[in-house]
């Protein structure tokens, strides 16, 4: 008797796989009405952030996010980096806006992303009044109307 392979599933891909990594981590999820047959979307939900997946015939396509604050999605999140997203630190990716003035150190500056990079760190993106561009973690960033520590 012969076993049939079964295909590998992709992780970045699997909508089983997604919903557990969501679920486990703190993420509420809902279904979202779409417009095309044969498509689901997911709204993942985590205090102010959403990340809306798309999947036809349960293999995820697209992933886009919306960040605390924003009315309109960000963009084009990878899939490849929806794990990071999923899985970032809670109270670190809440500590802060795109767009919100920040002090790193002795400079000053504007918030222009937030990027989880495991589940302990989360990296801004911080554009310098002097035209510098930063990449600090949350820990070393406080905002600009917060007294220094």
């Amino acid at each position: 008797m012969t076993r049939k392979p079964r295909p590998a599933v992709n992780p970045n891909t699997s909508h089983s796989l997604i919903t557990a990594k969501a679920h486990l981590c703190g993420w509420a999820i809902a279904t979202c009405p779409t417009y095309t047959e044969g498509v689901t979307e997911l709204a993942l939900t985590r205090d102010d952030w959403k990340i809306f997946v798309g999947f036809q015939a349960g293999t995820a396509f697209a992933a886009a996010i919306l960040y605390p604050g924003q009315t309109h999605p960000a963009g084009i999140l990878s899939l490849g980096l929806l794990t990071r997203y999923l899985r970032g630190n809670r109270k670190q990716m809440s500590a802060f806006r795109r767009g919100q003035r920040v002090i790193v150190g002795d400079q000053a500056g504007v918030v222009q992303d937030i990027i989880p990079d495991d589940e302990v760190k989360v990296r801004l993106i911080v554009v310098y009044d002097g035209g510098g561009v930063g990449e600090p973690y949350t820990t070393h960033v406080r905002a600009e109307e917060e007294a220094p520590v």
